[in-house]
């Protein structure tokens, strides 16, 4: 049976969440269905046992013998729901001996995904430790900057962060680290060995490394700090920056803007044109994609937020200031593009900035709030849509590209043809894409003018958007033909 402490624990988890979802879901639901969408599958705790729910009372069934029966609380009594709840859990734990080992996480789980599945798929629920994760991948973790393996000597250095601590100080990949502030990692799990590796900010660890084929051990002493994970990646090809964003964190902007600034090195050729590479991008933060919107904008909408909580109704607009001045800019996408890169591509091409060239995209056009829970655990929970710059609601719908390479598989010569023959302008037709009829026949029939597919490393739609963007004549041809492969 619980202790008082771990029923009040309890109770504060299931009191923030579910307050939280009732009040700012974009999708409205009483108190009482959302408890009853999570205690529908308590019976994975247990599944001899069941739940039953009367106009009166809710109860657990074993075999055929009611084994607990609680008052059913009003259609939004939190507290009462919240005490319900409680007991269930502790009668099923005090008569199951499978249920006995279970922890108030695994409520925690099941809860909370019953919950958020009323909402929609991208609504989630994260434990503690998924949650940290989560967070050290948006915000950055205290670190040294290296990923390792474990192997039987030690911790197997497999990637060192550019600019990080670690590779300050000269650690490199295939780098064995034996010991971390005196202990040895022989032997140890990963978990253990990230413990030690891991510490407070400004603090220096000590470490015993081998470097590949020295028989000696080299000492080293790294001052961690925070490490921000890198989602960009950058090149010059044939006078076009060759930008690819792999997911929008608290530095995907500021990393294109040093990118594109290294790119326009003066000491080296001028730069032609840009290229952002969005393909397979799951998105990420919000502000990060509305920040690097802004980098190419000199105004205009870059996105309109709409829900039912008044802090979900947001608008996003460009500040003065293109930092590349006008020059063509191309973003490939497909239909693994989703979130913060559908919403980055849609205010680029919407404002008639960006030619996109690809698949149409997932069609991920919601925004989720995150919410951090009493037990270090988080939500993501879905509150506003959003309208593109076009007059669009994304959800369901995706970005329609410019050029549409969907099945193509030809040689480049091939669909560029295509670009000077000025067909299928279906940015000539935005009353379509602006429908209002949001049916999932509607929505499909849009969706097949151009299928999304996958096509993260698809030789042509890179080479046809270098082209595209090395060459402002041609950009001025691709912008207003707005044509489709053949297929």
């Amino acid at each position: 049976m619980s202790t008082q402490i771990e029923r009040d624990a309890i109770a504060s988890v299931l009191r923030t969440g579910f307050s939280e979802i009732h009040d700012k879901s974009l999708i409205e639901h009483s108190t009482e269905e959302l408890f009853l969408a999570g205690l529908k599958d308590i019976r994975l705790l247990d599944t001899s046992m069941r739940l039953t729910v009367e106009p009166d009372n809710l109860g657990l069934v074993l075999g055929e013998v009611q084994i607990a029966e609680v008052p059913r609380p009003g259609v939004d009594d939190l507290p009462g729901w919240i005490e319900a709840t409680t007991q269930l859990f502790d009668t099923m734990r005090r008569t199951s001996f499978i249920a006995q080992h279970a922890d108030r996480e695994s409520l925690y789980q099941i809860m909370f995904d019953g919950a958020l599945g009323l909402i929609d798929p991208y609504s989630r629920y994260s434990a503690s430790r998924n949650a940290r994760i989560n967070r050290a991948a948006r915000n950055g973790f205290i670190g040294i900057g290296i990923e390792f393996d474990m192997v039987p000597g030690g911790a197997l250095v497999s990637a060192v962060t550019k600019d990080g601590p670690a590779s300050a100080a000269g650690l490199q990949p295939g780098d064995l680290i034996a010991a971390a502030d005196g202990k040895s990692l022989l032997g140890m799990t990963r978990d253990g060995a990230g413990r030690l590796i891991a510490g407070p900010p400004d603090s220096v660890l000590k470490l015993s490394v081998y470097h590949p084929g020295e028989p000696r051990a080299i000492f080293f002493s790294v001052r961690r700090t925070l490490i921000v994970p890198s989602t960009v990646e950058a090149e010059v090809l044939n006078g076009v920056a060759f930008i690819k964003v792999k997911s929008f964190n608290v530095r995907t902007s500021t990393e294109v803007s040093q990118a594109i600034a290294a790119a326009n090195d003066p000491s080296g050729e001028p730069l032609a044109g840009v290229v952002l590479d969005l393909r397979g991008d799951p998105g990420g933060l919000l502000d990060q994609a509305v920040d690097l919107s802004d980098l190419f904008l000199d105004g205009g909408t870059i996105a309109t937020l709409t829900g039912r909580h008044p802090g979900a109704k947001q608008f996003y607009a460009a500040k003065p200031g293109d930092i590349i001045d006008g020059k063509p800019l191309v973003i490939l996408v497909d239909g693994k593009s989703a979130s913060s890169a559908e919403i980055a591509a849609a205010a680029l091409a919407d404002n008639g900035r960006a030619l996109i060239v690809g698949t149409n995209t997932l069609g991920k056009g919601s925004v989720q709030t995150l919410i951090r829970l009493p037990n270090d655990a988080e939500m993501a929970l879905t509150w506003a849509e959003v309208v593109a710059p076009g007059g669009y609601r994304m959800h369901g719908l995706g970005l329609l590209p410019t050029i549409c390479t969907s099945d193509y598989t030809g040689p480049l010569a091939t669909i560029m043809q295509h670009v000077f023959r000025h067909e299928t302008p279906w940015r000539a037709m935005p009353v379509a894409w602006r429908t209002e009829d949001r049916s999932a026949e509607s929505l499909a029939k849009l969706r097949r003018m151009c299928p999304a597919q996958p096509r993260p490393e698809e030789y042509v739609d890179q080479a046809l958007a270098l082209q595209v963007a090395s060459d402002k004549a041609l950009y001025a041809q691709a912008a207003s033909s707005n044509i489709a492969s053949s297929r």
